[in-house]
């Protein structure tokens, strides 16, 4: 049956007015989008820049290198030799005792060295990284290295430590480097926070 000129117009209208309805939702919610996009990438760049910005960099004290000592003829008396340590950040390790079972299972840990780590890690704040183990073989080294997305807060770093080629026979005239001491924060009326890091050593006086 065929429909009259009539009918035929009031559909096509119908259409026309639906097809505007739809299209004048989707404008707005392109609209909002918009709105919504320019608030976020432009209004609050600087804020979502700080945050990656705090995801991405990893602040972390790092010891100035030392210099080295020599005699008059050239010849060392104080240098400094690369150290393969491990750390632990309670911050990004999470259950700090399940990832140091972990690594106790990759190099070897005594569980006097575990126990030791996990006083430390509980006394300091979150984000102080905290020596697990030092002096490690390239070999161990390697493994942490190696098994690093199953270990989270570990790192392994390679720093330096003190070494004197003579042994002990000069350690009264250059003196040596070791870990700050109750004694050497009874002097000070203010601390430096840093001093009261584990194992964070400093030059001791010789003669």
């Amino acid at each position: 049956m065929r429909r009259s000129a009539r009918e035929t117009e009031d559909v096509a209208r119908s259409l026309t007015r639906r097809t505007l309805m739809l299209g004048g939702g989707m404008a707005a919610m392109v609209a909002v989008l918009g709105v919504r996009m320019r608030y976020l990438q432009v209004d609050q760049a600087d804020e979502f820049k700080l945050l990656a910005e705090e995801n991405r960099i990893n602040i972390r004290l790092i010891p100035p290198e030392r210099g080295l000592i020599q005699d008059r003829n050239g010849k060392i008396i104080a240098g400094n030799e690369q150290n393969y340590r491990v750390v632990i950040t309670r911050e990004a390790a999470g259950d700090v005792d399940l990832v140091l079972r972990r690594l106790a299972g990759i190099i070897p840990i005594t569980p006097e060295e575990l126990e030791r780590t996990i006083e430390e890690v509980q006394a300091l704040r979150a984000f102080v990284p905290v020596t697990v183990a030092e002096r490690l073989t390239w070999e161990d080294f390697s493994k942490v290295a190696l098994n690093a997305p199953a270990l989270p807060g570990v790192v392994p770093e390679v720093g330096l430590s003190r070494r004197y080629p003579l042994d002990t026979d000069f350690a009264h005239v250059v003196g040596y480097v070791g870990p700050v001491s109750e004694k050497d924060l009874e002097g000070l009326e203010t601390p430096d926070p840093l001093l009261k890091i584990p194992k964070f050593q400093i030059g001791k006086i010789g003669v």
